[in-house]
């Protein structure tokens, strides 16, 4: 008979790995009646793929999973590596999919019901306690029915189970993960987007929240939307750092503006002298009230 402490300790989750070729990126999202779920369920590694790991989850195939990936064995063959010595296989929930789009789920046998997975082209889905046996299906139509770019549609995937029913313990805590090489801060990492709710009442859509930051903080706008500063723009910046108290005399207009930016973290959002992102602007104007 199998712990029963081990039985009852496990959260209620369900996530979704999914890839864009086309983008060379990875990721995965995940809610969870659990505290700090990003700190447990998901894994990424650019260039690679991403594992979602979770009831009574077995930390060690995050990293384990993405080794056999970058190894060259296609995710089937790294699930079945993962699960094969392993006595408690029954209790686990598994999803991987690598950088190609190809996509493997496990729900073990022993998985508190409603458990479990669907595969599609380019992601797989998992849950386990779901309130009904339709929630992960509809993570799955809620992931192919999105656009946008794959941040916006694992989040799109979350919400579909949710409205479904989600967890049957309810919600506390969320989390993303995107990764592509080089797609981190200054290019220095692979972690595009690492977002974490560790506790909330409405998690999903707190999370949502702070990817629209997350944009607006280091996404820069189309270089087509950029702005050419004339004279009368180019007064007006300078009357907005002035009254914000960030031009001082005798220094460059732009230079104040850049450490201005900087000073705001919106360094990522910086485009030269003479030129201005419209959300810098818009943020410059509201913030001089």
């Amino acid at each position: 008979m199998r712990n029963q402490n081990k039985m009852t300790a496990r959260p209620s989750t369900f996530s979704i790995v999914a890839a864009d070729p086309d983008a060379g990126e990875v990721g995965v999202a995940v809610q969870s009646k659990f505290l700090c779920v990003g700190a447990v369920v998901p894994w990424g590694r650019g260039g690679v793929g991403a594992v979602a790991t979770q009831s009574f989850a077995d930390v060690s195939f995050g990293p384990r999973g993405l080794d056999l990936l970058e190894a060259g064995h296609e995710p089937r063959a790294a699930l079945d590596q993962l699960l094969a010595n392993d006595e408690d296989a029954g209790l686990r929930q598994v999803g991987i999919v690598d950088v190609k789009g190809r996509a493997a789920s496990h729900t073990g046998g022993d998985c508190f019901p409603h458990a479990n997975s669907v595969i599609g082209s380019n992601f797989a889905c998992q849950g386990n306690i779901m309130a009904t046996a339709d929630v992960v299906p509809s993570m799955a139509r809620g992931f192919e029915s999105a656009s946008g770019p794959l941040a916006e549609r694992l989040v799109e995937a979350l919400r579909a189970a949710q409205r479904a029913g989600g967890d049957q313990r309810g919600q506390e805590s969320a989390a993303l993960l995107v990764v592509k090489p080089e797609g981190g801060y200054a290019g220095t990492s692979d972690r595009y987007i690492d977002l974490r709710v560790d506790h909330h009442d409405e998690p999903i859509e707190e999370l949502a929240h702070l990817l629209d930051l997350h944009h607006f903080y280091f996404q820069r706008s189309e270089e087509s939307d950029v702005l050419a500063a004339d004279t009368e723009l180019e007064d007006e910046i300078g009357a907005l750092l002035k009254k914000l108290g960030k031009w001082e005399s005798g220094q460059d207009m732009w230079v104040a503006l850049e450490n201005y930016m900087g000073w705001e973290n919106l360094e990522e959002r910086w485009v030269g002298v003479g030129r201005i992102d419209p959300k810098v602007l818009e943020y410059l104007r509201h913030d001089a009230g």
